[in-house]
């Protein structure tokens, strides 16, 4: 059993359910009746405190076999269509359920759809759930509740009250941790490396002396003796200091998140940060979300046992700003047309990273991409490490834009590139819900005046026609919300049109400058960077570098496989990367291979004796 193929994104413990659940209930292989008509089944599940409420799998796997029964179907395994983690008050973004609404539009295997309750199809009783049974009825498949969904007002009423329930639970819980913040009690779910809490009930922070003692360090290496977070972590990593959790290895980022945290100077905040929903979807479909810092009067400080003092903590911050500058300086000196979009092929894991390094014996620098790997700590600590070489930037960089300019002199395919990202299909979906909607909201007029009918010829007293005016008023409300949003979307697929205008008038004034040096026998104008970087980053999805058989692979719009023309450099230090090998007569012989920008080579990420005998490591 694949379960891949129908519940695409589910937890192990949800496929686990369902096969088991399936394999309990099945008779001769099928849910229901084997004797019955084929029919889909169709479930949800949002979050594992609804499994744990009793929503499970198992649970509605038994009740959809006992509506099959009823309604004399059968449900074989592969017709099973499950979302696992998956909000029902969104349709759109639902792995399974897009997989079998498409499956129903074009080549249906059944003529019926088994789900439990109609909140599993969804939980916007406003007009999503008419809308899907719509849609579902024009491919004339005819669905089957476990649960009666009742009338379009029941759904109403139930929809309102589940998304009123949703609301109320979730800003009970948040003024519970506030409540519980004013008492002077920790809010934090999981504990900060060097405390631990008390109990549950009481949540006081108290120390844990062998990893405060570790807290402590890591702040006198980045105060005192100068230490990049990199730095750091190695030290951490050499000396096998364990990690909390389950991470296996310290790294920069660990680091940084240590001595960034105001708890260690004794401040604990509760309610300072919310979620919100970014209106995006993951590659899961799930709904993206980011963290937002709330205006800072409404934080709730906790006192907690201290590590460093606050005037530590002060100079620490200011010890990684200036890392910081550093690194960010370095990094808009030199424009890395490729950065980001270089994949090693090897490890097929990291990202191709950006370095700079100066020869010991020449003045010139030499840039080069690199397998992240190699500068990744958790991937030392590991073995894991990619044993490529370096790849020259200038070279491939070099190679790869002239293989793009080919495409330059045809427009219309960077044109079909932003045609298909508008997605024509999905624009004409989203105008259709807008239709529907705008067919709800008619309805909901004509009931209205019916109601203002019934009430002047006294069928309705005053308080009836008062309260069922305020459901319709509510309802319309939740409509204009919906097509709003709606309309939202809409607009940010009409905004590509603004892009393709503005992507082919420069594509238009790059091939007149190209004509015009090509008639008048002269190099062409150099192409702007950041020209350059919108091109690439419209027409390449990665691309694959193979640093050993020295090829590279590009994914996207233009497509195939080069020959890198370069020489290589081993691990960093063999080879030639491009240096000449032979030099000037009467000159010194020069030291093969790129080396680090200043005579030491160690590096700057590398623990150093003190902080006077630190050597700095020009990365980007």
């Amino acid at each position: 059993m694949n379960h891949k193929a129908f519940y695409p994104e589910s937890t192990e413990a949800a496929v686990n359910d369902i096969q088991a659940e399936f394999k309990r209930w099945q008779n001769d292989g099928y849910l229901g009746d084997p004797q019955g008509e084929d029919a889909y089944g169709y479930g949800r599940a949002s979050s594992e405190r609804q499994v744990e409420e009793g929503s499970s799998f198992p649970r509605q796997i038994e009740h959809i076999h006992k509506a099959a029964v009823r309604d004399g179907l059968r449900i074989p395994f592969d017709h099973l269509f499950f979302d696992d983690g998956f909000t029902g008050f969104e349709f759109e973004h639902r792995p399974a359920l897009i997989k079998l609404r498409k499956e129903i539009a074009t080549k249906p295997r059944a003529a019926h759809l088994v789900i439990e309750d109609i909140d599993r199809l969804s939980r916007n009783s406003d007009w999503q759930q008419g809308y899907l049974l719509d849609e579902i009825a024009r491919h004339k498949i005819t669905v089957h509740f476990f649960v009666s969904p009742g009338s379009n007002l029941e759904r109403y009423v139930r929809g309102y009250i589940a998304q009123e329930g949703m609301k109320k639970d979730i800003e009970r819980m948040r003024m519970g941790t506030v409540y519980k913040a004013m008492d002077g009690r920790v809010t934090a779910k999981r504990p900060r490396y060097g405390y631990k809490i008390t109990n549950p009930k009481e949540s006081h922070y108290e120390l844990i002396p062998e990893e405060a003692a570790i807290v402590r360090t890591i702040f006198v290496k980045i105060i005192y003796a100068g230490w990049t977070a990199k730095a750091v972590a190695r030290w951490l990593n050499d000396n096998r200091v364990p990690t909390r959790y389950t991470s296996k290895a310290w790294d920069a980022s660990a680091i940084c998140t240590i001595v960034k945290c105001p708890v260690y100077k004794g401040e604990f905040y509760a309610n300072r940060e919310v979620m919100i929903s970014t209106g995006k979807y993951t590659a899961s479909g799930r709904p993206a979300k980011k963290t937002l810092i709330r205006p800072q009067e409404e934080w709730i400080k906790v006192a907690v046992p201290i590590i460093v003092t606050p005037q530590e903590w002060d100079q620490a911050q200011e010890a990684l700003k200036k890392n910081s500058v550093w690194h960010l300086r370095n990094g808009k000196i030199r424009g890395w047309l490729l950065q980001g979009m270089l994949l090693c092929q090897t490890c097929n894991k990291f990202t191709m990273r950006a370095i700079t390094r100066k020869t010991d014996w020449r003045v010139e620098e030499y840039r080069y991409y690199i397998c992240g790997s190699k500068y990744n700590e958790r991937a030392r600590v590991d073995g894991s490490r990619c044993r490529n070489p370096f790849v020259r930037a200038d070279k491939i960089e070099t190679q790869v834009w002239e293989k793009i300019q080919e495409v330059i002199y045809n427009p219309d395919v960077i044109i079909r590139r932003l045609e298909d990202r508008a997605d024509a299909a999905h624009v004409a979906a989203l105008q259709e819900q807008v239709d529907y909607i705008d067919r709800q909201v008619d309805a909901l007029e004509k009931e209205r005046c019916k109601l203002e009918a019934a009430y002047n010829a006294d069928i309705y007293d005053l308080a009836e026609f008062k309260s069922k005016m305020a459901d319709l008023k509510e309802r319309q409300k939740g409509h204009e919300i919906s097509r709003s949003k709606l309309q939202v979307k809409m607009a940010e697929q009409a905004s590509l049109a603004d892009q393709k205008r503005v992507v082919i008038a420069a594509l238009r004034k790059l091939q007149q400058q190209l004509e015009l040096a090509r008639r008048e026998q002269r190099p062409p104008r150099e192409v702007p960077f950041e020209l350059k970087r919108n091109i690439l980053t419209l027409l390449v999805d990665t691309i694959l570098v193979d640093a050993v058989n020295r090829t590279f692979t590009i994914k996207g719009e233009t497509k195939g496989t080069y020959a890198l023309d370069d020489e290589p450099a081993e691990n960093g230090t063999g080879g030639h990367g491009g240096i000449p090998k032979t030099s000037a007569p009467g000159s010194r012989t020069p030291r093969p291979g790129p080396a680090i920008s200043r005579a030491s080579a160690r590096s700057r990420d590398s623990p150093p004796a003190s902080a006077a005998d630190q050597t700095p490591w020009r990365a980007t």
